[in-house]
């Protein structure tokens, strides 16, 4: 369906006309220039509420913390109840086709697309280094907005990280997440039909996410699902027994999701993820894709997380990346300290205590540390 497009110059004179429409209405509403309303003495104020409501404690039904039995039981249990939580089905197998490549910074990037249903395909682009000899697989997970900055074509908060994992030898596979970029409306091609997620003509109403909870789906269970497809592909075709992930953000998240219901991951980089999903939403202010409905009934993030046991993991945040008003990240909050630790005991009990690192970068808001993820995977 096609959209006419404003010229800059006729959308500032529609916000003056309606601005000045505003204004106008206001001063006929109020009785004119001066006058207060007759409800602004009336309506209930906020100073005579009481707002300061939250849900309560999270029970956390399955938390390691929680359970008495073995590792292994729990990890068992744990996992389970996060299957069902995220209405998560196993995917089947896809096949990718190239569409076109091109070179930056000497390394080749190819454009992908699987069709994973007869109404959906799914983009990804592929990493090689140019030159010289490969040093592993590396499943590159981007978080909120474009996936360009990730591979490198801009810069944004993701650094062109897969680009500068390609750079430093690996192979790199990174997929666009459905509700971003090209996938930003996946009722794109159904005229009338929206749904969508982060930017599209629309705003942001997160239908994509919403409708999916309607029919007991959850957004990160269906990525979750397409990150194995596209890691299914990935190792068959170049030909890798196992591969290390890095994401960060939303994509940090998805990582250890992801992580806790592969079994081809060796090693996991997560930046700005972990703390406690009791403060993502009324603390951090986050967008919806992480929600996952009843969690905290159950689990929090740092047992999914431990689902990942003994493999090792690297949490990297910025100390800069703090509840603001100018946040909605807010990964340094009060609950990760305690996350952190709750994922240590768990690693623990599995005998791999030292294989979790934490990295705090300092100076860094919410953006991720390149050098810390070339190490991490050098190590």
């Amino acid at each position: 369906m096609s959209k006419r497009i404003l010229s800059a110059g006729s959308r500032a004179t529609r916000r003056g006309f309606l601005g000045a429409a505003g204004a106008l209405a206001s001063a006929v509403a109020s009785g004119g220039c001066g006058r207060r309303r007759p409800d602004e003495d009336f309506l209930v104020r906020t100073d005579e509420l009481k707002l300061a409501f939250a849900h309560g404690n999270a029970q956390r039904a399955v938390s390691f913390g929680n359970f008495s039995g073995p590792a292994e039981e729990w990890r068992e249990q744990c996992r389970a109840k996060l299957t069902e939580l995220l209405a998560f089905e196993a995917p089947s197998p896809g096949q990718a086709r190239e569409l076109r490549s091109t070179e930056l910074g000497g390394v080749r990037i190819r454009a992908l697309v699987m069709e994973v249903s007869p109404a959906l395909s799914l983009p990804a682009y592929l990493l090689e280094p140019a030159q010289g000899e490969r040093r592993g697989a590396v499943l590159a997970i981007h978080g909120h907005g474009a996936i360009s900055p990730a591979i490198g074509f801009h810069d944004d908060y993701h650094h062109r990280f897969a680009l500068e994992l390609a750079r430093a030898g690996y192979v790199v596979l990174c997929p666009e997440l459905r509700g971003f970029g090209a996938l930003r409306n996946l009722s794109l091609h159904r005229e009338g039909y929206w749904l969508d997620y982060w930017a599209t003509e629309r705003g942001r109403q997160f239908t994509l996410v919403t409708e999916g909870f309607l029919y007991g789906k959850t957004l990160v269970g269906q990525t979750v699902a397409d990150l194995l497809r596209w890691e299914e592909w990935f190792c068959r075709a170049q030909r890798f027994d196992g591969l290390d992930v890095a994401g960060f953000s939303y994509g940090g998240d998805l990582a250890l999701t992801h992580g806790a219901l592969s079994g081809r991951v060796r090693r996991i980089f997560a930046g700005s993820a972990l703390g406690s999903y009791a403060l993502i939403y009324s603390r951090s202010y986050n967008a919806p894709a992480h929600c996952i409905p009843g969690v905290l009934r159950w689990m929090d993030r740092s047992d999914i997380a431990g689902l990942n046991a003994p493999r090792p993991i690297a949490l990297q945040y910025g100390d800069r990346d703090t509840p603001g008003p100018n946040n909605s990240a807010a990964a340094v909050n009060e609950s990760l300290e305690p996350s952190v630790a709750e994922l240590r005991a768990i690693y623990r009990a599995f005998g791999a205590e030292d294989a979790v690192r934490y990295v705090m970068t300092p100076n860094l808001g919410h953006e991720i540390d390149v050098k810390s993820l070339l190490t991490f995977l050098a190590g």
